[in-house]
């Protein structure tokens, strides 16, 4: 009367439990890796501007003006912050005594605005000839 039990079609409970959980593991990893991707970009471009930025402000360091020695701080049209630290270094002098020209040694340090630590320091050393310390 039943005869033969007909041969079951199809996936049992135990392999579609297994294939979900490769599933979800091979789509975390995915994720993982365009949220990788995701950050470095955004630091790629972090490190991008503030070099421009930093070595514009670095190079104009005085040459429009006397040297602003000390601590100053701002922050740039896209929003990067800026910390500068100008100590005076050593004097050229020549042979009469006269100093021919000065040094001073400048650190910047640019910020992200969103914080988390992220910082880009450049540092210099500038020698400023004697005849331009006037203008």
């Amino acid at each position: 009367m039943f005869g033969r039990l007909k041969s079951r079609r199809g996936f049992s409970l135990i392999e579609a439990l297994a294939a979900f959980a490769i599933l979800a593991m091979s789509l975390g990893q995915l994720l993982n890796g365009v949220s990788g991707g995701v950050r470095n970009e955004a630091r790629a471009d972090f490190l991008q501007r503030a070099s421009r930025e930093g070595a514009s402000q670095l190079e104009a360091l005085g040459v429009d003006g006397p040297v602003p020695f000390g601590q100053t701080s701002g922050r740039y049209p896209d929003g990067l912050y800026w910390f500068l630290t100008v100590t005076p270094g050593p004097n050229a002098m020549g042979p009469s005594g006269q100093p021919l020209a000065t040094s001073f040694h400048a650190e910047l340090v640019i910020k992200k605005p969103s914080g988390f630590g992220e910082t880009f320091t450049l540092s210099t050393l500038k020698i400023k000839p004697v005849a331009q310390q006037g203008q």
